[in-house]
């Protein structure tokens, strides 16, 4: 007997969002409360900021690699999906928080997913293998010293950016 459906609705590959995740939030609300409220939930999240330019709005964080299944503690991750994903392949997020003025403040929330990609080795001896994850041995196919690190862009976190831009209205009370 052929068993369909067999994941749980938790582990399925999660649709990726193409629009902004955003918010706008009551013109009352004080854009420097606005900002130490997002840099405190990213930090919570270890997102930790890279640059922070108040004269455009924007805050981007140092990529985090992502939350494995044997690290309960971290937040990063949402969906079953992701975790399982992030468990299998060295993967990395990195957010970006935009403050849009308008006739209200509107908060938009990016993070953006990395897979790591490189050649894999050729490991022949048993001294090889502490050199394994260098760049100092030659690729499987022989073709010279593995090039360095490639990281692709898979998409992005919508249910992540969600989660966080919801914590960052509900610690600064802004009424939506």
């Amino acid at each position: 007997m052929a068993m369909t459906g067999a994941l749980p609705a938790g582990c399925a590959k999660p649709v990726r969002p193409e629009a902004a995740t955003a918010a706008e939030v009551d013109s009352d609300e004080d854009l420097d409360h606005l900002w130490s409220t997002a840099l405190d939930v990213l930090q919570k999240v270890d997102f930790l900021p890279d640059r922070q330019d108040r004269a455009t709005g924007v805050i981007t964080c140092f990529p985090t690699t992502s939350m494995q299944w044997h690290e309960p503690w971290r937040q990063d991750v949402v969906t079953g999906y992701d975790l399982l994903e992030s468990s299998m392949h060295t993967l990395q997020r990195r957010a970006t928080v935009r403050f849009v003025k308008g006739e209200r403040w509107t908060v938009e929330m990016q993070i953006d997913i990395y897979r790591l990609s490189r050649a894999e080795t050729q490991i022949t001896t048993a001294s090889s293998v502490l050199h394994g994850f260098s760049s100092r041995l030659p690729t499987a196919e022989g073709t010279g010293l593995v090039a360095g690190e490639n990281w692709v862009l898979l998409g992005r976190d919508g249910e992540l950016e969600q989660r966080l831009l919801n914590r960052i209205l509900i610690q600064t009370g802004a009424s939506l």
